[in-house]
């Protein structure tokens, strides 16, 4: 077990959880991180963690399995790591390493002037809106925060997850699922617009950010 991270219950001695069974335990912020096969009976590893991110954005995934076929299809569901059988305790550590510093992230916030907090990872998009900031989460949720668009936008860009994409409008690149000629589709069918003055800038953040991610900067 990784220390500090809660872990599924196993089915008990002797074998290892189907995606379905998996799936009907299965409940959002119930697990940090979740480690999954690729081939399995019934319902297969990567189909399992498509469904399991329709309910959870921030639950870490970790494939392990025997075959590299389904590498880039992993960032679909924004995993982790990918881990290849058979594999030595080091390749595992790595992915607690990169596990750990993605829940640690996941906590990573920012204070606002009435003295709450404003947590950067569930956000898909902010717009300005009667001198208030509003901020759609990507659960489906919203608040609203008094605050200038310009001071409000100097505390997100500084983070490469975020970009001003229109005026009064950024968006969390997390939650982008496509960019588009002239907005951005996000993973829940969403759609964000996008500046024609700014779009060779937001490609080059958007394209920035992808890239870093590939190569696990992010």
């Amino acid at each position: 077990m990784v220390p500090g991270l809660r872990h599924a219950p196993g089915p008990g001695p002797g074998g290892l959880l189907r995606g379905e069974a998996f799936l009907e335990q299965f409940a959002p912020d119930r697990f940090d991180v979740v480690f999954l096969d690729i081939y399995m009976e019934g319902l297969d590893g990567m189909e399992t963690a498509r469904r399991l991110r329709r309910q959870d954005r921030l639950c870490r995934l970790v494939f392990t399995t025997t075959s590299t076929d389904f590498a880039v299809d992993s960032y679909e569901v924004d995993a982790s790591y990918y881990l290849v059988k058979p594999f030595h305790l080091e390749k595992l550590a790595q992915a607690r390493e990169r596990c750990g510093a993605k829940l640690l992230e996941q906590g990573q916030s920012l204070p606002l002037p009435d003295g709450d907090r404003l947590y950067l990872h569930p956000i898909a998009y902010t717009e300005f809106q009667n001198r208030r900031v509003v901020v759609h989460n990507q659960d489906g949720s919203r608040r609203e925060i008094a605050m200038s668009q310009g001071d409000f936008a100097a505390l997100l860009l500084a983070f490469p997850y975020f970009c001003d994409c229109m005026k009064g409008m950024l968006v969390n690149l997390e939650a982008v699922d496509k960019l588009l000629e002239d907005r951005f589709l996000l993973k829940d069918g969403g759609t964000v617009p996008i500046s024609r003055l700014k779009y060779r800038q937001v490609r080059e953040r958007f394209l920035a950010y992808t890239y870093a991610r590939v190569r696990g900067d992010t």
